[in-house]
């Protein structure tokens, strides 16, 4: 029996395929991983969520204007390297930093991030990437393969336009771990840190949506329209219209309604006492969303415990937990990607983060730190803090107390011009007796 025939029995019930066999069989009925619902959702939070935007483009705006540079094996940097000349100019139409903050801000809406490149079909760099895209993760699909290979390719589907397939090795997917391991593959595609957040989400636009409701009824309780008969209103005068928004207003603020003797039409503008208190837990959804990314919530406008130093802080705090590790982690997967494309194995994008200011207030602390241990020397420092080694005399003795000499001139005698200005100083005749 040939591999195709029993392969053809099992999916046709006739004998029970193992664990293993199911899962390629359901990958064979299933051969894509298309967009669904959810990727428009987290879109949608991203457009039309002030609070979402924010919180991302704090990573990804900062990102984006970090210095980047291609180290070779030995930590040197390669200056007319081939990842970071592509890097430089990815495409005709972005720039290195848009292009990082694009790749960045679709990583952290959908939890997938897609670059794909486009090889030279002629001419000396024939073969080699010509140009890098940033694809929009809502449009893009997975081509299913087998259980050991299971991604063999992509698509990208534009709204109206030609769908465009891409082999496995011509995309980088750089995703979030999902751990919503199933049959149907979804765990080949990262999980959005929006999901878990989405009910907080919609019920942070819902305050926000009454809380704009109000402001544009300039904080209109509602209209009551007496009506003759149904569907006319009537007339009243200026009296009767004070007479009951008096007993209006007296009945509101115990939360009361207000019942008039006659046919009335009533239309809520605004919200009652008690439903008023859903506006504080705007701030409960902000910090679910702050905490999913890392971002300090002090950063933000309306902070209560905002001062100089906790902001210098939270910055720092910013760049360690959220702004690395998102670029750094690209920058290492893309080499990972690239760098076998150039024939540049062992190089790799590195940011340089020695001129952000807010991160450079650490130096200063290990200086100080390093100085005062008394188990450093100056060359040590100096290498610490990013400057290169000095090949001077004592800096590469260690430093101790008492002014910070030299330890390798304790034990060294004085220089008799310095013995006989010191003996002056004191007043002394013959220093040996």
């Amino acid at each position: 029996m040939s591999k195709l025939q029993e392969i053809w029995e099992r999916i046709t019930g006739k004998g029970e395929p193992n664990p293993l066999d199911k899962y390629l069989y359901k990958l064979l009925a299933n051969n894509a991983i298309y967009p669904d619902q959810s990727e428009e959702t987290y879109l949608n939070a991203y457009t039309g969520n002030n609070d979402v935007f924010t919180v991302i483009n704090k990573i990804t705006e900062p990102a984006s204007t970090v210095p980047v540079f291609q180290y070779d094996a030995n930590g040197e940097i390669v200056e007319k390297g081939k990842m970071i000349a592509r890097l430089n100019k990815p495409n005709g139409y972005q720039s290195q930093s848009q292009f990082i903050e694009a790749a960045l801000t679709f990583y952290l809406i959908f939890g997938n991030s897609y670059t794909a490149e486009e090889s030279m079909e002629s001419g000396l760099n024939i073969g080699l990437p010509g140009r890098l895209d940033v694809l929009p993760s809502q449009w893009m699909s997975i081509k299913l393969g087998s259980v050991f290979n299971p991604v063999t390719g992509y698509s990208f589907h534009p709204l109206g336009g030609t769908e465009v397939q891409y082999p496995k090795e011509k995309v980088y997917h750089w995703k979030e771990f999902n751990p919503d391991y199933t049959l149907k593959g979804g765990h080949l595609k990262g999980m959005s840190r929006l999901k878990p957040l989405i009910k907080s989400f919609a019920g942070g636009q819902s305050a926000y949506n009454s809380l704009v409701t109000m402001f544009q009824s300039q904080g209109m309780w509602g209209i009551l329209t007496l009506l003759d008969e149904p569907g006319k209103s009537k007339n009243l005068t200026k009296e009767q219209k004070s007479a009951l928004k008096d007993i209006f207003r007296r009945d509101a603020k115990k939360g009361d309604l207000t019942i008039v003797n006659a046919i009335a039409q009533y239309i809520k503008m605004g919200l009652s006492t008690d439903e008023m208190k859903i506006l504080p837990a705007i701030g409960v959804f902000k910090g679910n969303l702050y905490d999913a990314y890392n971002v300090p919530d002090i950063l933000f406008s309306g902070a209560i415990s905002k001062t100089y130093l906790n902001y210098r802080e939270a910055e720092q705090a910013l760049w360690r937990n959220a702004i690395q590790p998102s670029l750094d982690a690209y920058l290492e997967g893309l080499s990972n990607w690239l760098a076998p494309k150039f024939k540049e194995e062992g190089n790799v994008l590195k940011a340089d983060y020695s001129e952000i200011a807010c991160l450079q207030a650490n130096k200063e602390e290990m200086v100080r730190w390093m100085t005062l241990a008394q188990a450093f020397s100056r060359n040590e420092i100096r290498e610490a803090v990013g400057f290169e080694r000095l090949d001077l005399p004592g800096m590469d003795d260690i430093l101790i107390s008492m002014g910070l000499s030299n330890i390798g001139g304790i034990n060294e005698p004085p220089e008799p011009e310095i013995t006989e200005e010191l003996m002056k100083r004191l007043n002394l005749t013959d220093y040996r007796k």
